[in-house]
């Protein structure tokens, strides 16, 4: 006879499952936490450079998209790609990197105290999609993963090319813009080459041509993608420890403010994004997958990028604030609605099997009738 497990072991399995899912959230939160209570060891971190480019903070990006590239199934990317799933991952891209930024003009000369804070929402409106968090919400939606991860390598890769742009074209023209950033775009094409697209590439290169390589990412997917985002929570607690005196002393209606905007930016990308995979008539396996992906931007890419246009480690911090509650603000909201549209998902599922069921019935009839003489 089995014996049954204990209660304190029934907690314990649960609560380790809640982690597993909502550990980068959490993994945000406490290196907020940690970052506001003792800032003085994120600090020293911070303080290595070479070329203006802190040197920690760019090995933790640079791991980031390793992990990236070891990760990336050619069979998702060519899953993306397919006659169903064109439109909407065209709208997806479109979106994402050409749309969504639109909203940056908006942003950039809003009024807050201090006008770091416009600066810093309107870097992460300019941000391709999430690293891990887009992905997360479309497998707890029931939506195509395939298309989410396609989207999330794509937008980032993309990035390279495109953030220098907008960040020329919009912070250039800034009636109160932050001073002493440095947009210059060779620069920052070069930094995030070297930071974004060369561990992705290489990554992606010895999980396919290795030996080993492939059998061990298999096994170790979960860890890895532990250790990936742990580092994504380190990048965000050095640099919210160095702008961490400037928080403190903020006004708590400004960073009030600022939870306010940033929650109305990510409902205005739903709406939008959800109007026009409507009017599309996107399938809804890779609608939901758009929706998600293309309404959320990445804080980790935000701080990353941010770090390579000023090397003043107080004016980095405060810009970090905005995309860093941003990017909380989207997991908060994405979760109860990745479990409405799994629901959705779910019940239209239901109703194509019953069709198809339905369709069945009637064309027995028909072949029956067909063969008699």
């Amino acid at each position: 006879m089995a014996t049954e497990k204990p209660e304190w072991k029934i907690i314990l399995e649960g609560l380790r499952a809640s982690l597993l899912k909502n550990y980068l959230p959490f993994a945000f939160f406490v290196a907020l936490l940690v970052a506001l209570a003792w800032p003085l060891p994120g600090e020293k971190v911070l303080e290595p450079e070479v070329a203006g480019v802190h040197v920690i903070t760019f090995v933790c990006i640079c791991i980031v998209f390793f992990i990236s590239g070891l990760t990336l199934r050619t069979d998702e990317l060519k899953k993306s790609l397919t006659r169903r799933t064109i439109f909407g991952t065209v709208f997806g891209f479109l979106s994402i990197v050409a749309l969504t930024p639109l909203l940056a003009y908006g942003v950039r000369d809003l009024p807050f105290s201090p006008r770091e804070f416009a600066t810093g929402l309107a870097i992460f409106c300019m941000m391709p999609t999430t690293l891990g968090v887009g992905v997360s919400l479309v497998t707890s939606a029931k939506g195509n993963v395939a298309l989410a991860i396609f989207l999330t390598v794509g937008t980032n890769i993309l990035g390279v090319v495109l953030i220098p742009l907008w960040l020329r074209a919009v912070l250039t023209g800034a009636k109160h813009g932050v001073e002493n950033l440095n947009i210059s775009y060779l620069d920052l094409f070069l930094k995030l080459l070297l930071s974004f697209t060369v561990p992705t590439v290489v990554g992606k290169a010895l999980r396919e041509y290795c030996p080993g390589v492939l059998p061990f990412v298999r096994a170790h997917k979960t860890a890895l993608s532990l250790f990936s985002n742990t580092i994504l929570a380190v990048i965000i607690w050095q640099t919210i420890s160095s702008g961490r005196e400037i928080l403190v002393n903020a006004k708590f209606g400004d960073v009030l403010l600022v939870i306010v905007a940033t929650t109305l930016i990510h409902f205005i990308y739903l709406l939008f994004n959800a109007l026009v995979l409507y009017g599309m008539r996107v399938p809804p396996f890779e609608g939901v997958s758009v929706l998600i992906m293309a309404s959320q931007k990445s804080a980790p890419v935000a701080v990353s990028v941010i770090t390579f246009i000023t090397s003043d480690a107080a004016t980095q911090g405060i810009l970090a604030v905005p995309c860093v509650i941003g990017q909380l603000m989207q997991i908060f909201v994405g979760q109860p609605l990745a479990n409405y549209l799994a629901g959705r998902i779910k019940r239209w599922d239901t109703e194509q099997a019953e069709i198809q069921r339905a369709q069945a019935g009637e064309a027995k009839p028909e072949m029956k009738a067909e063969d008699v003489p």
